[in-house]
């Protein structure tokens, strides 16, 4: 082998480990921006801006607002900067609103004492010097519960009485534990409302005088939601009548499945506009298998926005149309430019402010219904959709995540694009991840169920309270509520548990 050649193939094999160290740098760069970064994918103004000046001036020529009225109003907001006015009273309104407990400091006997005649000073007055937020301690107390016997002193005077005992219209939903009616809604919410572990709680109910351990809790929990399950799965009916729906999943350890690392929660939602009800359904699963989708919607054919997450397969699923999530495609951008010094000049950038046109211009639409907002969503999106696609195109030879990124905007524009025939179909599946986020606080501070009962506890209770929290209820009235219904042990309806019926809403409403 020559000399030549001998040059060339090492100068060929230094490029492509020159190539392999700036890939690897840039990989450090991403994964430390994950660590160590501001958990967002805002990027600061002076290093991108939103759109470039002939975007905005194309966004410009759709909209009924001068150039003139935009500079305007752009001058008046830098120069002048009012702080919004606190609502006079806000305090006093409050203070107002909560039962009045009174505290008279009167004079001492001594001090009663008149200091000209000595005489007793009599009170011709009084005002109030402050006012204060009290609170009472929770206090235990036993409740007992007793049925009156009844006979009629009339008959049978020789004996042989008709003894009538009244009924009792309530029952424990656990019998002989400590854990009552009571209790369960507390548990409840703190561990999946404010995320507070199950042995952190025993040493709370431990201060009220309560002895009970962290396995009595988590059997309560779990038996409790053995009670609620039927709210699950109306729940879960009523998300599946939507044309359009949410799908994600997220990891959740389970100790006694032992032959898995980790198992998962698989969760739907539906859609902030053109949904029936405001709905949010965890549902358990072992693995992150494609036949958990089939499980969940049955013979579901509407259209699931999701990631890019292959068990999502038309292949496997012909009958559900899939969207796909505009944030996802443009997230892969943005990781690029965190890692770049100057990156407002990169193709990645670029890239990302023709994504955000897109969602500035769907900012921009008005429209009546989902059908109208389709066809304005052709008129007005699919220009900066297409010029997107189109610029990707231009990108000569790339590599790294560069390329991954646009691999990626490529494998599922078709998905995108559905946008122009579904206007229920939202660019962004965030409404779903938002709903995920709580659950995934509860599990940093409980590390894990113990049992797959467990689990399937945790899903029940994390829909009836993400559910309850879209439709504006205070969780701990609602949890309260729906026991005060169960101790009854009457016949009643499944509506008369949903978090929108009218019932509901005026009894669990979160106070103003």
């Amino acid at each position: 082998m020559d000399k030549d050649k001998i040059i060339e193939e090492l100068r060929k094999q230094n490029q492509q480990l020159q190539q392999k160290i700036e890939e690897q740098a840039e990989t450090i760069k991403l994964l430390s921006a994950r660590i160590f970064g501001k958990k967002t994918e805002k990027i600061d103004k002076n290093q991108l801006s939103l759109l470039s000046d002939d975007e905005l001036q194309e966004l410009d020529e759709n909209t009924d607002t001068s150039s003139e009225e935009i500079v305007e109003v752009e001058t008046e907001l830098r120069v002048v900067r009012h702080r919004k006015a606190k609502p006079k009273g806000q305090r006093a309104e409050f203070l107002d609103s909560l039962e009045q407990v009174d505290v008279v400091h009167k004079l001492e006997q001594e001090a009663c004492t008149c200091t000209d005649c000595h005489k007793k000073l009599i009170p011709i007055g009084k005002k109030c010097v402050y006012r204060e937020v009290g609170l009472r301690k929770p206090e235990l107390f036993c409740r007992n519960h007793y049925q009156e016997t009844y006979k009629c002193e009339h008959c049978h005077p020789k004996g042989g009485d008709m003894i009538i005992t009244s009924e009792v219209p309530t029952s424990p939903i656990l019998p002989h534990s400590l854990i009552s009616n009571d209790i369960i809604p507390v548990v409840i919410m703190n561990k999946f409302g404010l995320a507070t572990p199950l042995n952190r709680q025993v040493q709370y109910f431990k201060s009220l005088g309560l002895p009970v351990t962290a396995k009595q809790l988590a059997h309560a929990v779990i038996k409790a939601s053995e009670q609620v399950e039927f709210i699950h799965e109306r729940l879960t009916k009523t998300l599946l009548d939507n044309p359009v729906i949410h799908m994600d999943e997220t990891p959740f350890k389970v100790l006694s499945e032992k032959a898995r690392s980790t198992s998962y929660f698989w969760v739907m939602r539906t859609t902030e506009k053109f949904s029936n009800q405001k709905i949010v359904v965890f549902n358990y699963s072992s693995d992150r298998k494609q036949e958990n989708i089939g499980e969940l919607v049955g013979d579901y054919t509407g259209c699931i926005i999701c990631d890019g997450y292959n068990a999502y397969s038309s292949e496997r699923y012909p009958q559900i149309t899939y969207g796909s999530c505009l944030v996802h495609i443009r997230r892969q951008f943005v990781e690029i430019v965190k890692t770049l010094k100057n990156g407002s000049q990169s193709n990645a950038a670029k890239a990302v402010r023709l994504l955000n046109s897109i969602f500035e211009a769907e900012k921009q639409l008005e429209y009546q219904n989902a059908k109208e907002k389709a066809q304005k969503r052709k008129l007005h999106l699919k220009k900066y959709v297409d010029k997107f696609y189109d610029f990707l195109d231009t990108i000569l030879n790339p590599s790294g995540k560069l390329k991954k990124a646009i691999g990626y905007a490529r494998k599922f524009r078709t998905r995108l694009e559905k946008i122009y025939e579904i206007g229920e179909l939202p660019l962004s599946n965030n409404p779903v991840e938002q709903a995920i986020r709580p659950a995934t606080l509860v599990r940093k501070n409980s590390l894990f169920a113990t049992t797959v009962a467990g689990a399937k506890a945790n899903a029940i209770w994390y829909s009836l309270i993400q559910t309850a929290k879209l439709n504006g209820l205070d969780v701990s009235k609602y949890l309260n509520y729906i026991f005060s219904l169960l101790e009854q042990r009457k016949d009643v309806d499944v509506e008369a548990y949903l978090p929108w019926n009218s019932e509901v809403k005026e009894s669990c409403a979160v106070a103003n």
